[in-house]
C-alpha cells in the first residue's frame, strides 16, 4: 500500500478536498491518503514547507508528497514537477517550494508537461492519473521529462558575530508559539558558555534562560526552549505568545551575549 499525503491551502469548508481524495481512492483502492495540513494560509509557501520540511522525514521511502497550492508566482510561467530526492516523492507546482523543503539537497527533478494555462478540472485530472500512476510503481521519469533545477528560494539565514545572533521568525503555530531560525547546534556554538538575551518586542518579557519545555514555567509565563525539532522555539504557557508579543513571521529577534560573566 502506498503512503500519498497532502499539504494544501484548499480548507475544510469546501467540498474541493473530498472531491480530490474521492476521485484518487476511486481509481486506486489501494493508495493511503494522509493529511500534514489543509489550513495553509492561501499562496504561503514558506508556510508549506515549513510545515512539510519538517513532517516528511517521519514517513517511510518511497512516500509520496502531493503539494496543493500555487504560490505566488503566475501560474502560467511554472511547471507542475515529481521531485525525486531522500528516498521521497513530491508533486505540485514548482512555484519555489520544492528548494525550500529540500535545500542543497540531490533531487531528480521531471516536468509533467502539465498545460498551465488549462481548466482546473484537466490540471487535476490529470493530477489525479500521476500520483495513481506513481503509487503503483510506475517509474517517475516514464511520468515526465527530466529537467535541469527547480526554481531557487530561500529561508531567511541567521547572521552571527562575536556579540551575539541576528534571527528571524521562520514560523508560528496553532497555539502561538513563535519559531526562530535558531538550532540548538548554532546557539551553543556561539554563546560558549556566556550569559545571554532574547530580546523581544516588549522588553519586560526578554529571556535569559533556556528551559526544558512548556512546564517549566508558570502559566502565563514567557519561555524558551529547542523542539523536537531543533529549533528556538518562544513559547508562553497555555497562551499565544505571539498574540501577547505582538510577534509577526519574519520579524527580527536579536540574541546578545555577554562577555564579562560566564554562566
Amino acid at each position: 500500500m502506498s503512503i500519498l499525503t497532502m499539504t494544501t491551502d484548499w480548507g475544510l469548508r469546501d467540498h474541493y478536498l473530498a472531491a480530490f481524495k474521492g476521485e484518487l481512492i476511486s481509481r486506486s483502492r489501494d493508495i493511503r491518503i494522509v493529511d500534514i495540513s489543509h489550513e495553509i494560509e492561501k499562496f504561503n509557501i514558506l508556510q508549506a514547507s515549513f510545515i512539510i520540511k519538517n513532517a516528511f522525514r517521519k514517513f517511510p521511502e518511497g512516500s509520496i508528497h502531493f503539494i496543493g497550492l500555487e504560490g505566488n508566482t503566475q501560474p502560467e510561467s511554472s511547471s507542475f514537477l515529481i521531485v525525486k530526492s531522500e528516498g521521497h516523492f513530491f508533486i505540485g507546482r514548482d512555484s519555489g517550494i520544492f528548494s525550500l523543503i529540500l535545500d542543497n539537497q540531490s533531487k531528480e527533478v521531471y516536468d509533467l508537461k502539465i498545460e498551465s494555462s488549462a481548466d482546473n478540472s484537466i490540471i487535476y485530472s490529470r493530477l489525479i492519473d500521476i500520483l495513481c500512476s506513481l503509487s503503483e510503481g510506475e517509474q517517475a521519469e516514464k511520468l515526465g521529462q527530466v529537467a535541469d533545477s527547480v526554481i531557487q528560494s530561500y529561508f531567511a539565514r541567521p547572521t552571527t558575530d562575536h556579540t551575539g545572533i541576528r534571527a528571524v521568525v521562520i514560523y508560528i503555530d496553532d497555539f502561538g508559539n513563535v519559531i526562530v531560525n535558531v538550532s540548538k547546534e548554532l546557539f551553543d556554538d556561539q554563546r560558549k558558555g556566556r550569559k545571554f538575551t532574547i530580546f523581544l518586542r516588549k522588553a519586560q518579557y526578554n529571556i535569559n534562560r533556556i528551559s526544558n519545555n512548556y512546564t517549566d514555567a508558570e502559566s502565563g509565563e514567557i519561555v524558551a526552549f529547542f523542539n523536537r525539532d531543533g529549533y528556538l522555539e518562544i513559547a508562553l504557557n497555555r497562551e499565544s505568545a505571539a498574540g501577547l508579543l505582538g510577534i509577526k513571521v519574519l520579524e527580527n529577534i536579536r540574541i546578545e551575549f555577554d562577555d564579562n560573566e560566564n554562566s
